[in-house]
């Protein structure tokens, strides 16, 4: 696949013209990709049934330093910027049934005729990562915004647990529907402010490990067992075995992310209508309300996978 130049352009921030961009690209990627990205990533490293990889690039000169140093820097002069993954949809997932008006909600309908729907209309954003020397620059929303129409299908979603704090699934025109937080946070929060720790004590972990160290010893064995089931939970077990987070980066993780409310992102592929300019675009490749079946296969019964 051709690798597609995107103009410079001025950065969220309204900052002068970054020189760097007009060297970005994007084009299809592999797996290879993501795992090179991987390890910047905060969640397990298993994305689901990947279907696409789209990685975004840069290309300077040859011999070109600073940015392109780093996990990314590839062959002389590339350096592998982003990445974004593409899965299979969960066969089941409660905010899908609000956004849609219940059109995939399994109830009394043949699962595997549900599933086949799933994996015939939607695909779901896994993972999307930037390494950290371009962040800031707008290249995740850009990312998303170029391949959400390659994706295939009629729908795509995703979740994002910082989505109010970082909205570039909405800027990239994905629409987003809150949600309840996850029973696995409610457990926690539940656990620490029965034994004194409300939401301020855990705005930080340098606070929460404060108020953790004064705890009484029971108080403090039920607060650190709980703090690692929901760590457990939250990277998923192989990761957090794998990586063995220490005390500091797991109470970060909770003072970041146990009181942010998930948000649910949809995106629905254009509709032409019967005016001559949807006729144009249409005739030009832009995709209809509803493209043929990708992939057949059995959907992922997973309930959450969050970018």
């Amino acid at each position: 696949m051709t690798t597609r130049r995107v103009s410079p352009g001025r950065t969220p921030r309204g900052a002068p013209p970054c020189s760097l961009l007009a060297g970005i690209g994007i084009a299809r990627g592999t797996a290879a990709d993501w795992r090179r990205l991987a390890p910047l990533h905060y969640r397990s490293h298993r994305a689901g049934a990947i279907t696409d990889v789209f990685r975004m690039v840069w290309r300077g000169p040859r011999g070109a330093s600073g940015a392109a140093e780093g996990i990314g820097a590839g062959r002389a002069g590339e350096v592998l910027v982003g990445v974004i993954v593409y899965s299979r949809s969960p066969l089941s997932l409660a905010a899908r049934n609000r956004a849609t008006g219940g059109r995939y909600r399994l109830g009394a309908a043949c699962r595997a005729s549900v599933g086949a729907l799933v994996n015939r209309e939607l695909r779901i954003i896994s993972r999307v990562v930037i390494a950290p020397n371009w962040r800031g620059l707008g290249l995740a929303r850009r990312l998303v915004a170029e391949t959400l129409p390659q994706a295939g299908t009629p729908y795509v979603e995703a979740l994002a647990a910082m989505g109010r704090v970082h909205p570039f699934f909405e800027r990239a025109g994905m629409t987003a529907y809150s949600q309840p937080p996850a029973p696995q946070g409610e457990r926690l929060r539940a656990a620490l402010e029965s034994v004194g720790i409300d939401r301020m004590a855990r705005r930080s972990g340098a606070r929460l490990g404060a108020a953790l160290e004064a705890l009484g010893p029971e108080a403090r064995r039920l607060a650190d067992r709980e703090i690692a089931r929901w760590a457990r939970s939250y990277l998923a077990a192989k990761n957090h075995r794998i990586n063995a987070p220490g005390r500091g980066r797991v109470l970060d993780l909770v003072a970041r992310h146990l009181d942010a409310a998930p948000v649910y992102y949809l995106w629905r592929v254009a509709r032409p209508t019967g005016s001559r300019r949807a006729r144009a675009r249409a005739s030009a490749g832009v995709p209809a309300a509803a493209p043929e079946p990708v992939r057949a296969g059995r959907a992922q019964p997973s309930e959450r996978e969050v970018p």
